[in-house]
């Protein structure tokens, strides 16, 4: 048992080789960067897109609270990456802790809606980022060409080519090692993050009075539009001045949870990080507080600046009566009022929206990678390239089933309605709630671990996973429920079901089939994966 804990006592055992070909390149820093880019602070706009929707709502009140839970699940994600730092996320957890059977389950759903997000992405890169950047450019430099070429970028053709374009470029960074992708992660994430720092700024400064929303928007749709909107909205049926309601506000807590949940996918790459004590902790943690104070300042002034009749309004008719780009950093670039605001905050976004979809290729292809390296997947997909110590196969895996949701995301209605929210969420409840169990259930592994941090005798991991793991399943049971959030279709419940399904199937199989090779699984997963 101890020799789980102390990785540096680990042999092959039963595994077909002595080392799992990659290496430990990505720092702490690295590693917060990454967590913070897939916690994916662009969906921020979504909270505003659906504001009307939840009334007498808190934003912020239900940010905290979402923020809070996921503090918990990434506490207890960081923790036991520390006991068995590999790559394969919760994979090599849940496998190793309670059974094979709910470790492979598990990382087989969030392998394939991660593998979904990364071609899904970028027609949201498309949509969000690009497409309202040339619209609003073309509206303030009155260039039609400019507004076409928005619109083009903002049909199934422009998502798609969008898409393609960053699944071939992100492909490739991951193929030339993990030490290139986050120089480059690093860099663009800085530029991002300074762009929407004044995206931000722009906003405090609407809502100081330096800048006029109100005035902007007339200049544009000409005078009297602001009010003939909210006139608009508020006779099909808007409540434009709800009072506070806190079954509402607990309601709307799945929005900001979409958001904060993810940065634990980190895990996905324990056996890539030099800090295997504490690295993960810090980054998951450090991305939710960094990402969380964004997501915060962004509700707060977003409502200061635009106003909350506006913003229910234009959230309204965006439903009812489709608007051009109704989303938030379109308002905000209208707040701006010019070209260079425009730019920076909208390409900032394109960005950050971009590397999301890079973040969970990096998820998808190491969950790949953890499947072949135990046997539960062709061998080929644990293989590592000697020159760049990546999973080639993985990669070409996870690229090419980006591809095929990308093309039935853009082309098709099949999936548009899916999300992974539920399914993931269910995933991220579960690892915290074994969490939770990990020092009673395995407490001689527990003992010897680096994750041993107790508060007045009561395990960290005990405490974190426990409130952490309420929250998430709350939030799965209002994404099974909530109409507004559209995840309760009888497709999109069909699909999950089908997805959990064809895991446990793909389970079976394997294991039949390397127990015809002769191979003993349940020695197997006694051990934990080779470095």
């Amino acid at each position: 048992m101890s020799r789980i804990a102390d990785t540096g006592s680990v042999s092959g055992g039963m595994f077909v080789r002595k080392s799992s070909g990659l290496v430990r390149t990505v720092s702490t820093l690295d590693t917060l960067f990454y967590c913070i880019i897939q916690l994916a602070i662009p969906y921020v706009v979504f909270n505003f897109a659906v504001f009307a929707f939840y009334p007498g709502a808190s934003m912020e009140i239900a940010t905290l609270l979402a923020l809070v839970g996921s503090i918990g699940v990434g506490t207890t994600y960081g923790l036991l990456s520390s006991v068995y730092p590999r790559s394969g996320g919760e994979y090599v957890f849940l496998s190793r802790v309670t059974h094979p059977f709910i470790g492979f389950v598990s990382s087989f759903v969030n392998t394939f809606y991660q593998a979904y997000y990364y071609g899904v992405n970028g027609a949201f890169a498309a949509s969000i980022g690009l497409a309202p950047f040339f619209y609003i450019l073309g509206f303030q430099t009155n260039n039609q060409s400019l507004t076409n070429i928005g619109a083009f970028i903002d049909s199934p053709l422009g998502w798609f080519l969008v898409g393609v374009v960053m699944i071939l470029f992100f492909s490739t960074q991951l193929y030339q090692g993990m030490r290139t992708y986050f120089k480059v992660q690093k860099w663009a994430l800085v530029l991002a993050l300074v762009g929407y720092s004044i995206f931000v700024l722009t906003l405090i400064l609407g809502s100081t009075g330096v800048l006029d929303f109100r005035a902007n928007f007339e200049s544009y749709a000409g005078e009297g539009s602001y009010a003939a909107l909210l006139e608009s909205a508020a006779s099909q049926g808007a409540e434009l001045n709800p009072r506070m309601a806190w079954d509402q506000t607990r309601f709307f807590i799945i929005w900001p949870a979409f958001s904060f949940l993810f940065a634990v996918l980190s895990v996905s790459f324990s056996g890539e990080i030099k800090n295997i004590r504490r690295g993960q902790l810090y980054a998951i943690v450090g991305a939710n507080l960094v990402g969380g104070l964004f997501i915060l300042l962004t509700t707060f002034f977003g409502r200061q600046a635009i106003g909350d009749e506006f913003l229910r309004a234009t959230s309204f008719l965006g439903s009812v009566d489709p608007l051009p780009y109704p989303w938030l950093t379109t308002l905000a670039s209208v707040l701006g009022g010019n070209v260079l605001l425009t730019a920076i905050i909208n390409l900032s976004m394109a960005i950050l929206i971009v590397y999301v979809a890079a973040s969970t290729a990096v998820y998808a292809t190491r969950g790949f990678l953890a499947w072949g390296i135990d046997g539960m997947a062709p061998y080929k997909l644990g293989e590592v390239s000697e020159r760049y110590h990546t999973p080639t196969y993985s990669i070409l895996l996870t690229s090419l089933l980006a591809l095929a949701c990308l093309a039935l995301y853009s082309f098709t209605d099949a999936v548009r309605v899916l999300s992974g929210i539920a399914p993931m969420g269910f995933v991220f409840g579960l690892t915290a709630f074994v969490g939770m169990l990990f020092p009673y259930i395995k407490r001689e592994v527990y003992l010897a671990s680096p994750a041993r941090v107790e508060i007045a005798g009561i395990p960290v991991m005990t405490i974190f996973g426990f409130f952490g793991s309420v929250v998430t399943f709350y939030v799965v049971y209002r994404a099974l429920v909530d109409d507004t959030y559209a995840a309760n279709s009888a497709f999109s419940i069909g699909m999950i079901i089908a997805v959990f399904l064809s895991g446990a199937v793909w389970y079976f199989v394997a294991r039949a089939v390397r127990r015809s090779q002769g191979v003993d699984m349940d020695a197997r997963f006694k051990e934990i994966p080779i470095e």
